[in-house]
């Protein structure tokens, strides 16, 4: 018996606690709301019961006059002139609790699911409204349209298939990347603004690390010259900051072609890890971690970097692949040194293709991401030196060959 009772029970308890959080939510000068939580309740049940009923002619009837009396509670309130006037939520999610209750005999698990995703989202109603009117930025919405459009209209009417005559160029795979760097600039450019402007170099570091690690080191290396009192933090955070696109460069590799993101991670995993545990020695010692601005990420999109990525892999994947065909093994190794100095990620997502299309094997793979990984590091290297000087050098220079040793040992012991 309870079995048959319990959706019945579901449905009065989802629609009561719908309607208690609309009576909450209104205004003290406000009238008594249509809809309170006996009715929210009653709406629950009755969905319960036309499921249970399971008859198409009643279930249609039933569901028509719920919306029919929804409407005309909704069109009475302008027509009166009273304060009663209610907003279009409250009858939205009338028609949703009936909803859940239909579901509640069908789908129980997902009517609590849902049920409580509604219950949320009427609760947040004054912090989305906040953030809508304060919290999003013309620049944050223009380029979240603009990653849509990238994401969703141009990627899906672009060919899956080589377009030149020598098999090099695949404008659907090139496009992909795009999408997926535009979308790791704007993740990282989220949990920038949401964690907020001053929460140390070591964040900003992490963060800015998934835009571009290259751009995060210079900035942060002009920050230690300009102001030599934050250099410990500025050094842990140029570190966490190649961590951090180490990592994202394994998801890359993994979405690029899965089988080489195994023996890639062992390799960059180990970088990974060392640089995680450098970072942390360095927060414990005193005067390490010294609050500052933290590094402001202008465009939340980081388009232009995107494309100028996107057309240095074209240029890193064309030139290896013909240094594949004319050279070998060689001219493959060739290009991703010169290549890394430009680009980890480049040379990574072009290795993972040529080994995805079958022009490269795995163990070169592996070896010419890991000799862009090399190349990668001594750049930043130079880069810390020259625009941070010598005694930020002499911060970062120990995790980063700590981590290059790291790479090279977990090479090795791969293919021992």
């Amino acid at each position: 018996m309870f079995e048959e009772v319990r959706p019945f029970l579901l449905a009065l308890a989802i629609g009561l606690l719908i309607g208690i959080e609309r009576e909450r939510s209104r205004n003290e000068n406000e009238s008594s709301r249509p809809f309170g939580p006996r009715t929210f309740a009653l709406l629950g049940f009755m969905g319960a019961a036309a499921a249970q009923i399971n008859q198409t002619v009643v279930v249609a009837a039933i569901a028509f006059f719920v919306v029919a009396f929804v409407l005309a509670v909704f069109l009475k309130a302008p027509i009166t002139g009273g304060e009663a006037k209610i907003g279009v939520t409250t009858e939205v999610a009338a028609m949703v609790t009936f909803v859940l209750g239909f579901l509640s005999v069908t789908r129980m698990a997902l009517a609590v699911l849902l049920g409580v995703v509604t219950l949320v989202l009427l609760a947040m109603k004054p912090t989305i409204r906040a953030f809508v009117k304060a919290g999003i930025k013309q620049k944050e919405w223009s380029a979240a349209l603009t990653f849509m459009v990238i994401a969703f209209v141009v990627l899906p009417l672009l060919p899956d298939r080589p377009v030149d005559p020598w098999e090099l160029v695949n404008p659907a795979r090139l496009w992909l990347i795009l999408v997926l760097m535009t979308g790791i600039s704007f993740g990282g450019y989220i949990l920038v603004r949401i964690l907020g402007p001053k929460w140390g170099m070591t964040a900003s570091g992490l963060f800015g690390g998934l835009v571009s690690s290259t751009a995060a080191t210079l900035t942060l290396s002009h920050i230690a010259r300009k102001d030599n009192t934050v250099r410990g933090s500025v050094a842990t955070g140029i570190v966490l900051a190649n961590v951090s696109s180490a990592a994202s460069q394994l998801i890359v590799i993994a979405l690029a072609f899965a089988p080489l993101a195994e023996p890639t991670g062992r390799v960059l995993g180990a970088t990974v890890l060392t640089g995680i545990v450098a970072t942390l020695a360095a927060m414990l010692l005193p005067g390490m971690q010294k609050e500052s601005d933290a590094l402001e990420i202008e465009s939340p999109l980081a388009l232009r970097s995107s494309i100028n990525f996107t057309g240095i892999l074209a240029v890193v994947f064309v030139v290896a692949s013909v240094a594949s065909r004319l050279l070998g093994v060689s001219g493959v190794l060739g290009t991703a040194v010169l290549g890394g100095a430009a680009s980890l990620h480049a040379v990574s997502l072009a290795m993972a293709t040529l080994a995805g299309s079958g022009d490269l094997s795995l163990p070169t793979a592996v070896l010419a991401i890991l000799l862009g990984f090399l190349s990668n590091m001594a750049v930043k290297l130079v880069l810390v030196a020259w625009v941070g000087g010598l005694r930020l050098f002499l911060l970062v220079a120990p995790p980063f060959l700590a981590m290059i040793g790291s790479a090279i040992a977990a090479y090795l012991w791969l293919v021992r």
